[in-house]
């Protein structure tokens, strides 16, 4: 499976398997500052919108995305382990409980592990359209960069 990591840096500078800004600050919407989390999306064009969509994108010059291949069949829905999604998961800032979804999904990794079966995935909905995938940094070894792509955004700054 392809899950996709978008960069405003160029690519000597950006290491799409690197979590540790999930962990910066207070965190990001579905873990805090004390999970690391591995955010990715389930399609590029949700990757790219996830960095323009940040302030300052007016400054961004090109996009570096790198696809990301991760074993097939270890990505899961919320509802398949029995993860709920708060009502509130779409607040900005984010909701503590919301936050707290990355911790439980570490949790299911590490209970599935115990039992044989390998998770290192889980699909959860995107404020901006589809869906991103939430990977456990700690298996990191097992995914690969498949591909390396650039945007120029010069010319829709310029429309």
């Amino acid at each position: 499976m392809l899950v996709y990591r978008a960069s405003r840096r160029p690519k000597r500078e950006f290491n799409p398997l690197d979590a540790s800004a999930s962990v910066a600050r207070h965190g990001w919407r579905y873990n805090d500052n004390r999970t690391e989390i591995l955010y990715t999306a389930g399609v590029e064009s949700l990757a790219t919108l996830e960095v323009v969509a940040r302030p300052g994108w007016n400054t961004i010059k090109e996009l570096t995305i790198a696809a990301i291949e991760v074993p097939d069949g270890s990505v899961v829905d919320l509802q398949e382990v029995g993860i709920v999604l708060p009502s509130n998961w779409s607040m900005r800032p984010a909701a503590p409980n919301a936050q707290a979804i990355g911790a439980e999904f570490l949790a299911v990794v590490d209970k599935a592990k115990a039992a044989g079966t390998r998770i290192c995935g889980i699909r959860v909905p995107s404020v901006i359209s589809d869906y991103n995938v939430l990977l456990d940094p700690r298996q990191k070894s097992s995914y690969s960069v498949a591909a390396w792509s650039r945007i120029p955004l010069l010319p829709l700054r310029m429309a």
